[in-house]
């Protein structure tokens, strides 16, 4: 079959991944013109766009700003999430917010069905949506932040964020506790008088590895050339109306959900042999911005705090400034769904990867500040990405005997594999 040249692939895989409702609803006409004559330029571009919907509380009006994080196809300026919406609304009202971003298509297919050429993948985005609510008597009514991940399926994809009605103020995750306590130093980086941002590293936990005799057991993370190992921990932020000072103490930390992680370095933690269970932690650089937004005379404080890389893994065995969990492991009864393992190396990914917003354990980190500290309950979520930019984490088992291996609760997204003797 006589292939494509490359632009009129595009153009053929534009015309087959719009669908023909889009084409004839004039709500879209313009964007599309837009998107279309960058796609015809060989500049291909998509088009999120965000429909939040906001609360129908007693309020007089309420804040909505919009965030986006970098991504590696869709970078910003300086590495720091990009503001690309602040406004006040009516509750009760729905808010569209639009981005044209580069439209990082990685493959086309064939759909099985049609026999049609499509594209087969866009990078997804992260946007952090932050709403406060603002009553008639001066007092924040109702307050709702989240980190939203966008899988666009076209170059025209639409959003729906509905925000629960409840005000969001969970300062800590609901997965199991883990009695892990950590601290986290602040450095600030950068300072205005609306605006400083800064970092830290901590430690936070995550699965456990499992080995038995014959068997040398490590958690590695995989970092080349477009994909890099990825998980999701939690993310926090605070929203309040008005532009006057407090100090990070006093601000009222919420769960922002989920956010990805990636790793930034492809690194294996030390083997684990014999009949033993450890726990594994991820050092993790987190970001914290602090911002002031106005508009007329209405202002609203932002504070955020995220997870932005994995900088390195390890079990608490290997490495003395963490917590010692080596336990001794029995091998449970092999389930029906275990796999037959071999002498030899073996890698085994985390799939099929899904997304959750259950969390699997917790971890308490102090952040300390030069003029204030405040503790928080990390989230580890059972959730994962397996795409062309991300991959899951892995288990490296290196064996001299026959064995079995299966993921526990035959679930791929509780990060852990259980070992057993074969015969």
């Amino acid at each position: 079959m006589r292939r494509l040249p490359v632009p009129t692939a595009l153009v053929i895989a534009l015309a087959l991944v719009i669908p023909l409702a889009t084409l004839t609803t004039m709500a879209f006409s313009e964007e599309l013109q837009v998107i279309v004559s960058y796609w015809l330029q060989g500049r291909p571009r998509m088009l999120v766009r965000l429909d939040i919907e906001l609360p129908r509380v007693d309020a007089e009006r309420c804040f909505v700003l919009v965030r986006r994080f970098p991504t590696p196809y869709n970078p910003t300026k300086d590495g720091w999430p990009e503001d690309i919406y602040f406004g006040t609304h009516p509750p009760g009202t729905t808010v569209t917010v639009k981005r044209v971003l580069f439209a990082h298509v990685s493959k086309y297919e064939v759909d099985p069905r049609t026999g049609e050429y499509r594209v087969g993948y866009y990078e997804p985005q992260e946007f952090l949506v932050a709403v406060s609510c603002l009553g008639n008597g001066g007092g924040t009514v109702f307050k709702w932040g989240r980190v939203v991940e966008v899988f666009p399926r076209g170059i025209i994809h639409v959003e729906r964020v509905g925000l629960e009605t409840t005000t969001g103020d969970r300062d800590e995750g609901s997965g199991g506790g883990s009695g892990d306590h950590f601290t986290c130093g602040i450095v600030i980086e950068y300072e205005s008088g609306t605006y400083k941002r800064g970092s830290c590293l901590t430690w936070v936990r995550g699965p456990s590895i499992y080995s038995i005799e014959g068997l040398s057991v490590s958690f590695g993370l995989e970092h080349l050339a477009g994909v890099s190992s990825a998980v999701y921990l939690e993310s926090f932020g605070d929203f309040q109306p008005g532009a006057g000072p407090r100090p990070e103490s006093e601000v009222s930390w919420s769960s922002t959900g989920r956010k990805l992680t990636p790793t930034v370095v492809a690194r294996e933690t030390s083997p684990l042999s014999g009949n033993f269970r450890d726990v594994v932690y991820f050092k993790v650089l987190y970001r914290y911005e602090y911002s002031v937004h106005c508009k007329l005379e209405s202002c609203l404080t932002v504070w955020t705090l995220y997870p932005y890389s994995v900088m390195d893994v390890a079990h608490s065995a290997e490495e003395p400034t963490l917590p010692y969990r080596l336990t001794p492991y029995t091998p449970p009864p092999r389930p029906w769904y275990a796999v037959e393992g071999r002498p030899g190396p073996i890698r085994i990914y985390f799939n099929p990867p899904y997304e959750s917003d259950s969390t699997l354990v917790d971890t308490e980190v102090t952040f300390e500040f030069s003029f204030g500290v405040f503790s928080l309950t990390v989230s580890f979520y059972k959730a994962g990405r397996s795409d062309d930019g991300y991959t899951t984490p892995y288990v490296k088992v290196d064996s001299t005997r026959l064995y079995w291996w299966w993921y526990r609760d035959n679930d791929a997204m509780t990060y852990e594999i259980l070992v057993a003797p074969r015969p």
